[in-house]
C-alpha cells in the first residue's frame, strides 16, 4: 500500500477518533485546527490533510495518540439509582423510551421524579450507549435564587465523559461542549430545573441524545418549548407494594386496617410513603400496631419532616385563588367530590374553578380517582391546617350543606313526583338552580351516599338541622329502590338528634324502624316504633296519611319476623285509611301500595282469592309512571300463580316484572325476585333451577348474616312441601 493511501486511511481514522468520547486525538485536533472541531467530518478531514501536508511530523503525534485511543477501554458514565426500591412508573417511561431531543418530567416535590429518571436510565441503557449523567442544578447555583454556574456544569459533564477541559473561557468551553456531545448518544438528566432559561446553553446540539429536565413548577415558557411528561401519584396498589418493600409484607399484613389508614394519609406519594414507612419500622419496637400508630399520628397533624415542609412550600407557592380553594375544600368531609361540588364550595362562578383545580392537581393536592371524582389529599389538608388560616371556611361549609340538601330534595321530587308523603321542609333556598340529573336520580344519590353519611354528623354539629332533616326525608328513595340500609341508618340517626317536630319525628323514626327490620335488628326496631307512637301522641291533630305510613312500616316489621297475623292487621288498617283518603278520587299511590302489601301477606297465609282481588285494586291505583310499584304487583301475582298450580305462568311473568323493576332503577327487591323464581321453578318440577336461584339468594343473606338465610337454607335442603 502506497504512503499516500496510508496517509488517507490514517486521516479517516483520526477523524473518526476525534468524535469519540474521551478522545486524545480530538483534544489534539482541537488545539491545532483553528481552535474548533467542525461538525462536518468531511471538512475536518480536509483540515487534517492540510495539517499533515504542512507539517509531516504531525502524523507521528497523531499516530501515538490514536494508539492510546484505540487501546483505551474506559467505561461510559452511568447513573446508579440511589435506592433499589422502585415501584410503578413504568408507564411514564413509555413516552420517553428511545426518545431524543429535550423532554420535561414534571411533578411536585416528593412525587419521585429523580427516582423515575434514575431507573429510566438503567432501563434505557441500550438506547444511549455513550452513557447517562444526572446533574442536579441546585449544586451549581450561587445560593438560593442565585445565578447558575453553567460553565461549571459543562466542565462537570465533560470530565465525567473523560474529556479534559481545554479552556474555561465561555466561548471556547461552549464550543468544546457542543462539539464533544454532538455525535454522542447520551442521556443527560438535569434535576431541579427552575425555568426554561436555565437550560440555555446546557442543551447541546446532539441529535441522537436525550436531555431530560426535571422540574416541580413548569411555567408557560417551559411548556411551550419542551414536551412535558407529567408524573403523578403511584398507581393504586403500588403504594402498598412500596410500603411492604420497606416495612416487610408480614408487618403490613398483620394490621390491614392500620395499613389502609396509613396509605390514605400518604396519598400515594412516594416520598411520604418512604418517610412514613421508616417511622413504622422505628415504632415497631414499642407498639404492637405500628402502622395504626403512625396513621393516627399523621391524622392528628404529625409531621413527615421534609415531605411536610415540601407541602408547606407548595401551598405557599400557589396562586391566591388556588390557595383559597384548597383551604375551602378542607370543609368537605366525604371521600371524594365532583367538579360541581368544588364550584358550590368555592362560591365562585363556574368558569373560574377548573383552572384552580388544575393548579391544585399539578401539585397533587387534588387528585382524580379512576371514576373521575376528585379527592383532596390528606397531606394537603394537613398543610392547610398548619397555616392556621380558616377564613371563609364557615361560609363554604354552609354552601356545601345547602348544595347537598337541595340536590337531595330535587332528586326525591324528580324520582317520586309530588305524590309521596313528605313531612320535611321541601322549600329550597332562593335562586337554587334546578338540576338536570344526567343519570338516574337514585344513581346520583347512591354515588353521593358516602358524602351524605359523612356530612350528616358535621351538619348536626354545625347546627344545620333544617338541611339535615331535608336530607333524611329525601334520601328515603334510596332505601326504597336500592337498600343500602346501613348508610341510611347512620344518616337518620344523626337527623333524629335534631329534635324534629312530632310529625316529622314520627315519620323519621318509623323509617328508622323499617330499616332496622330489614337488617334483622328487631329489638332495636321495636324500640323505634315505640318512639314513633310517642311522637304520634304529640300531634296537635290526627294525620291519617302519617298514621297509614307508620302502620305500613310496622306491618313490614312483623312480616320480616314471620308474624303474619300481626302484619295482616297492620296492613289492613293502613289500607282502610288510604281507601278513605282516596274515596271519590283517581288513583291513590298509598292505596295501591297497601293493597299490594296486604296481598303479599295473604299469599303466605294461603288466602289466594282475596290476594288476587287486592292485586287488582293495587294495579288500579298504581300511577302510570311508577314502574317499580307495578313490578311489585306483578311479583306478588306471580307468587299466587306459583302457589295455585300455575307455575308456568309465574315463570313467564317474573322475568318481565324483574326487568320492569330494574328498568325503573330499583334493585331493592332482587333477592325477593330470585327466591320467587326458585319457588316457581320448584313447583314446575325444575328442582335444579330452583336450587340454583335459592343458592344465590342464600349466599347474599349468609354474607350479611340476615335471619332469612335460615329459610333459604331449609329450602336448599328440603325444597318446598307438596
Amino acid at each position: 500500500m502506497s504512503d499516500d493511501v496510508l496517509v488517507a486511511e490514517f486521516v479517516k481514522q483520526s477523524v473518526g477518533l476525534a468524535f469519540t468520547v474521551g478522545s486524545k486525538v480530538g483534544e489534539y485536533l482541537w488545539g491545532r485546527l483553528t481552535r474548533r472541531l467542525s461538525n462536518d467530518p468531511a471538512a475536518l478531514e480536509k483540515a487534517v490533510e492540510r495539517l499533515l501536508a504542512e507539517n509531516p511530523e504531525a502524523i507521528h503525534q497523531l499516530k501515538a495518540l490514536a494508539e492510546v485511543d484505540l487501546t483505551t477501554t474506559g467505561n461510559p458514565p452511568w447513573i446508579v439509582p440511589r435506592s433499589p426500591l422502585f415501584v410503578d412508573r413504568v408507564a411514564v417511561w413509555q413516552p420517553l423510551s428511545g426518545r431524543t431531543g429535550t423532554a420535561l418530567l414534571t411533578g411536585p416535590s416528593g412525587i419521585g421524579k429523580t427516582a423515575a429518571a434514575e431507573h429510566f436510565a438503567v432501563h434505557s441503557k441500550s438506547s444511549y450507549p455513550d452513557g447517562a449523567l444526572l446533574v442536579n442544578l441546585a449544586d451549581f447555583r450561587d445560593g438560593p435564587g442565585g445565578s447558575l454556574g453553567r460553565n461549571r456544569i459543562k466542565a462537570f459533564i465533560l470530565s465525567h465523559l473523560g474529556i479534559e477541559v481545554l479552556s474555561t473561557a465561555d466561548d471556547d468551553l461552549a464550543v468544546q461542549y457542543d462539539e464533544v456531545l454532538q455525535p454522542l448518544r447520551l442521556l443527560v438528566v438535569f434535576d431541579d430545573v427552575e425555568s426554561a432559561e436555565e437550560l440555555n446553553g446546557l442543551v447541546p446540539a446532539a441529535p441522537m441524545s436525550l436531555v431530560l429536565a426535571l422540574t416541580s413548577a413548569p411555567e408557560d415558557d417551559f411548556l411551550l418549548r419542551f414536551a412535558p411528561v407529567p408524573l403523578g401519584q403511584l398507581e393504586d396498589g403500588a403504594d402498598r407494594q412500596l410500603l411492604e418493600a420497606i416495612c416487610s409484607q408480614q408487618l403490613v399484613h398483620s394490621d390491614p386496617e392500620g395499613a389502609q389508614k396509613l396509605l390514605a394519609q400518604c396519598d400515594r406519594v412516594p416520598a411520604a410513603l418512604v418517610v412514613a414507612a421508616n417511622r413504622v419500622r422505628s415504632f415497631a419496637a414499642v407498639t404492637p400496631r405500628p402502622l395504626a400508630a403512625v396513621a393516627t399520628e399523621l391524622e392528628g397533624g404529625g409531621s413527615l419532616g421534609p415531605v411536610s415542609h415540601a407541602y408547606d412550600e407548595a401551598l405557599a407557592g400557589l396562586s391566591d385563588g388556588a390557595a383559597e380553594l384548597c383551604r375551602l375544600l378542607t370543609v368537605f368531609p366525604g371521600p371524594s367530590f365532583t367538579n360541581e361540588v368544588a364550584v358550590a364550595i368555592s362560591g365562585r362562578p363556574k368558569s373560574q374553578v377548573p383552572a384552580l383545580l388544575a393548579e391544585l392537581h399539578a401539585q397533587v393536592f387534588v387528585t382524580r380517582d379512576a371514576d373521575g371524582r376528585l379527592r383532596l389529599g390528606s397531606q394537603a389538608r394537613q398543610a392547610v391546617r398548619r397555616t392556621g388560616n380558616t377564613s371563609g371556611t364557615e361560609e363554604a361549609f354552609a354552601r356545601l350543606v345547602r348544595f347537598y340538601a337541595s340536590r337531595a330534595v330535587q332528586a326525591d321530587f324528580q324520582k317520586s313526583g309530588p305524590e309521596r308523603l313528605r313531612l320535611y321542609d321541601t322549600n329550597l333556598p332562593p335562586g337554587t338552580e334546578i338540576h338536570d340529573f344526567e343519570r338516574h336520580e337514585v344513581d346520583w344519590l347512591v354515588a353521593e351516599l358516602p358524602t351524605y353519611r359523612a356530612l350528616a354528623g358535621a351538619a348536626l354539629d354545625a347546627g344545620f338541622h333544617r338541611e339535615l332533616t331535608q336530607i333524611c326525608g329525601a334520601i328515603e328513595v334510596v332505601g326504597l329502590h336500592r337498600g343500602l340500609h346501613r348508610d341510611l341508618e347512620a344518616i337518620l340517626d344523626r337527623g333524629l338528634r335534631t329534635n324534629p317536630a312530632p310529625a316529622l319525628e314520627a315519620r323519621m323514626i318509623s323509617m328508622y324502624g323499617r330499616i332496622l327490620s330489614l337488617v334483622g335488628e328487631f329489638d332495636r326496631a321495636a324500640r323505634a316504633f315505640e318512639r314513633a307512637n310517642d311522637a304520634m301522641l304529640k300531634l296537635p291533630e290526627p294525620n291519617p296519611e302519617l298514621s297509614a305510613s307508620v302502620l305500613e312500616f310496622r306491618g313490614l316489621f312483623h312480616r320480616e319476623q314471620g308474624q303474619l297475623a300481626e302484619a295482616e292487621t297492620c296492613y289492613r288498617a293502613a289500607l282502610e285509611i288510604t281507601r278513605g283518603l282516596s274515596a271519590g278520587g283517581g288513583p291513590h299511590r298509598g292505596r295501591g301500595l297497601h293493597a299490594r302489601m296486604l296481598a303479599n301477606v295473604l299469599v303466605s297465609l294461603k288466602q289466594f282469592p282475596e290476594a288476587l282481588e287486592l292485586l287488582h285494586e293495587a294495579e288500579n291505583h298504581t300511577l302510570a309512571r311508577h314502574d317499580r310499584d307495578r313490578a311489585q304487583v306483578w311479583l306478588v301475582r306471580a307468587k299466587v300463580f306459583a302457589e295455585t298450580r300455575r307455575p308456568a305462568d309465574a315463570l313467564a311473568l317474573l322475568p318481565e316484572a324483574w326487568r320492569l323493576a330494574n328498568g325503573a332503577g330499583s334493585n331493592q327487591y332482587d333477592l325477593e325476585f330470585g327466591e320467587a323464581i326458585g319457588d316457581a321453578a320448584w313447583r314446575a318440577g325444575g328442582h335444579d333451577l330452583a336450587r340454583q336461584h335459592w343458592s344465590g339468594v342464600w349466599q347474599r343473606y349468609e354474607a350479611s348474616r340476615h335471619p332469612r338465610r335460615e329459610r333459604l337454607y331449609h329450602k336448599l335442603w328440603y325444597g318446598l312441601p307438596a
